[in-house]
């Protein structure tokens, strides 16, 4: 019943009539939502010792909202891979659309359940470790996601990987945006001393380059592609004077001195 509510009317001709057209997506966001609610609810509770996770505040904290957290970020993977954003009767906003805000909520989630698992000495920190840079890699996903739908709406592009890989605006795009990422990444890890980091970066803007010249060149000349070209090489100019690579490892004492 409430998904054929969701879903609107049956007969198109009523649709228009009525100027009125729901997604049918809206009944999957909607259940997320609450579930969402009842695990922060679940969190505040088991942090505080109340009603209902005591006395088992602890399996709550360690079990039940973990697991929750991870079926939600599934639920909200799939639906980022398969689904544009726009959701009648609402307009499509980057980053105000009901898949992008839910996306943030559970990234904020999961960020209080690692935050809690930390706090207890749950994990082994090296697990621990790994999921933070897990979260960090699904939020910078996120983040590539939005540009692709962004495009997909305002430059008329299908939301599909045929027509968005096909797409020169879309390639051009995503080198910049990675090109400028590596630099970020690389000029951090100069400035901290992390060697791993700086190699991370370094292995980005060498799948960029590749990319320019195994798929960009592929596609034919265009200005976007010049733009990219042309971008991507004054990044790689800024990388050597900006982000040099670090001469001594993160945590290595300096050197005595004479």
């Amino acid at each position: 019943m409430i998904d054929r509510w969701l879903a609107g009317p049956a007969d198109p001709l009523l649709a228009a009539q009525a100027d009125w057209a729901v997604d049918a997506a809206w009944s999957n966001y909607l259940p997320s939502w609450v579930m969402m609610l009842a695990l922060v609810f679940l969190l505040r509770s088991s942090q505080a010792g109340r009603w209902p996770s005591a006395p088992l505040a602890e399996w709550y904290r360690a079990v039940l909202i973990p697991c929750g957290t991870v079926l939600m970020a599934m639920l909200v993977m799939v639906w980022n891979l398969g689904h544009d954003g726009a959701m009648a009767p609402l307009p499509y906003l980057p980053l105000l659309n009901p898949l992008d805000l839910t996306t943030g909520f559970v990234l904020m989630l999961w960020a209080s359940a690692l935050r809690q698992l930390a706090s207890e000495a749950a994990l082994h920190n090296a697990l621990l470790h790994r999921l933070k840079i897990g979260a960090a890699i699904a939020a910078y996903t996120w983040f590539n996601l939005i540009l692709l739908r962004s495009a997909a709406h305002y430059v008329g592009i299908d939301y599909r990987f045929g027509a968005l890989a096909a797409s020169q605006f879309v390639q051009a795009m995503l080198s910049q945006v990675w090109s400028a990422s590596a630099l970020l990444l690389m000029r951090f890890s100069a400035s901290r001393v992390m060697r791993r980091s700086w190699w991370s970066g370094a292995f980005v803007l060498g799948t960029v380059v590749l990319k320019q010249f195994l798929i960009d060149l592929a596609n034919g000349g265009s200005i976007a592609r010049v733009v990219s070209f042309v971008g991507v090489g004054v990044l790689l100019l800024l990388v050597g004077y900006f982000a040099p690579y670090p001469k001594t490892a993160h945590g290595a004492p300096p050197p005595a001195s004479a």
